[in-house]
């Protein structure tokens, strides 16, 4: 998805409406992480903010509300928007180079016994599989992790170790799956990354990258 700079979300700027769903994707949240981020992001009207979310169905409500509370999650639309490009369209010899390097940067990540995740398969869909496109707006990639590490100190322990400010408990919580999607994409604007099951949108997928199939990845005791 490409969307401009200018335009507006949710009553939000586009930018920090894309902040807003990138900073909530990776997991269900309640309405007042919602709301206290939606201040922050200058919003004049959290609540009223949230309910155009979610009745422009960027956000729906999730299956399970602990505690009675309102829980929600990112919709195929949200996610969509949370990883928009504003940048501009791209050759199809600029897309091929951006994945060559995605792959390799893929490799380096598997191969690092130090991480926490690891990337178990990478799926392409959208214009970038039609090669009679040219320029494509960006390239949509489908990510699918697994956790090298699922206790929930040693992963708080490696989010302190990275040295970086986090504002919240769960961002911290969810630093590993952030960071591989920061590695994978290394600042291109032109490569979208979203961790959803990409069949719901189209049946035009292929795989190009999948840990069974590397020779140097660490492969979890699971595989």
């Amino acid at each position: 998805m490409r969307i401009v700079k200018t335009d507006t979300v949710a009553g939000l700027p586009a930018p920090a409406a894309r902040n807003f769903l990138r900073r909530v994707r990776l997991t269900d949240f309640d309405e007042e992480w919602a709301l206290s981020l939606l201040e922050t992001l200058g919003a004049t009207d959290p609540k009223s903010t949230l309910a155009t979310f979610e009745g422009d169905r960027y956000i729906e409500r999730a299956e399970h509300s602990p505690n009675g509370c309102r829980w929600w999650a990112t919709s195929t639309l949200g996610n969509a928007l949370a990883m928009a490009s504003f940048g501009r369209p791209i050759t199809r010899r600029t897309a091929d180079r951006l994945v060559t390097e995605m792959l390799d940067r893929t490799r380096a990540y598997n191969a690092d016994p130090g991480k926490p995740s690891y990337v178990q398969r990478l799926r392409i869909f959208g214009s970038y599989l039609d090669r009679s496109v040219d320029p494509l707006g960006d390239i949509d990639v489908e990510l699918v992790l697994g956790r090298r590490v699922n206790d929930p100190k040693e992963v708080l322990g490696y989010a302190n170790a990275s040295g970086r400010s986090f504002p919240t408990y769960i961002d911290k919580i969810l630093w590993p799956q952030t960071e591989a999607v920061q590695i994978l994409r290394n600042r291109s604007a032109a490569i979208s990354i979203t961790t959803e099951d990409v069949e719901q949108l189209t049946d035009k997928i292929e795989t190009v990258y999948s840990i069974h199939e590397d020779p140097g990845a660490i492969q979890p005791p699971n595989l």
